[in-house]
């Protein structure tokens, strides 16, 4: 039995230094469950902190997709190096898929067929990491 249109669901992807390393690269997020698909509308991810994310050097970290790198969040750094079971909402980034910085409000992100456009990702710029595992949430409901 599938799932209704206009019903919200939820997608869990991972980021886990222990499996996924954190060379300054774009990096995959895994998905626990099948990846998200075209058509599906995307209104809101959050980030649960695991273990904290630590660097030798001072990184960046943003997370987006093959087509926006920093679309979803441009900077997390902060916010998954400071607080263990520390969630984050989306919101008030400059330029995000999902937040209208002009205007102060959320907006609905809808992925093209492409797939590089429904592909999470964590872009790690400047310093490598060094430890640290987070859980990141996409809340999404099917066209």
């Amino acid at each position: 039995m599938g799932f209704s249109r206009g019903q919200k669901l939820i997608k869990k992807y991972e980021y886990d230094f222990a499996v996924d390393g954190g060379a300054v690269s774009a990096i995959p997020l895994r998905s626990t469950s099948s990846a998200l698909h075209a058509g599906c509308h995307i209104t809101n991810m959050y980030i649960i902190t695991e273990t904290l994310i630590t660097s030798d050097g001072s990184p960046t970290m943003v997370i987006g997709n093959t087509t926006d790198a920093d679309g979803y969040f441009a900077d997390i750094t902060a916010l998954v190096s400071g607080s263990v079971d520390g969630s984050l909402m989306n919101g008030e980034v400059a330029g995000a898929l999902l937040w209208d910085d002009t205007n102060d409000h959320a907006i609905m992100y809808s992925p093209t067929e492409d797939a590089d456009d429904l592909d999470m990702n964590l872009t790690i710029g400047t310093a490598a990491l060094t430890a640290g595992k987070f859980a990141l949430y996409v809340e999404f409901f099917r066209g």
